[in-house]
């Protein structure tokens, strides 16, 4: 498995990672991701994340979360070292890390919506559109034929009740790894 132990490259990976999800999080949160997939030790983690702190790179967003931790936002210039500097950091960390914060963080806190429709077809069949949105982007879109109304219904029920689990799961078989499912 591959780890990052360079503080440089620890501090650009942790810039590219919150602006890549885009909303506010806690050092816990950042160091959950992290230290699950044995990406970064936890005390790099913190030490690289105070210091990027100390550097006005990640700041307060003003915000707290349901544990009363401080969430953090990525700066300007925290965004500018991401961008231009995140090519240094192995295309297989930023997929394992990008997962494993999908798995961590919900699609609630992250505010994405669900929307899920059915349509009759002229052979009996329905259509059954759903989508996921976070942040005004669409990040799941499938539509499916189903044989009944019945069958459609159970999606129309179920999908909004746990989409991350159908995410997930649609990841994990079209990446490969069906073993993700069951993480």
């Amino acid at each position: 498995m591959e780890t990052m132990k360079d503080k440089n490259e620890i501090k650009i990976f942790i810039l590219y990672l919150m602006d890549r999800i885009g909303y506010p999080l806690s050092l816990n949160d950042v160091s959950s991701i992290l230290y699950q997939e044995n990406l970064v030790s936890y005390f790099d983690c913190g030490d690289c994340f105070t210091e990027l702190m100390d550097a006005k790179h990640i700041i307060d967003s003003g915000s707290r979360n349901e544990a009363g931790d401080i969430e953090y936002v990525v700066s300007s210039t925290g965004i500018k070292i991401a961008t231009e500097l995140n090519d240094q950091i192995s295309p297989w960390i930023k997929e394992v890390s990008y997962r494993s914060a999908i798995r961590n963080l919900s699609f609630v806190k992250r505010g994405a919506k669900t929307e899920c429709t059915k349509t009759p077809l002229s052979n009996g069949k329905f259509s059954v559109h759903c989508e996921i949105i976070e942040q005004g982007k669409k990040i799941f879109d499938v539509t499916l034929e189903v044989d009944s109304e019945k069958e459609a219904d159970k999606i129309l029920f179920n999908f909004p009740r746990k989409p991350e689990i159908v995410f997930r799961g649609a990841l994990a078989l079209l990446s490969g790894e069906r073993n993700y499912i069951f993480e």
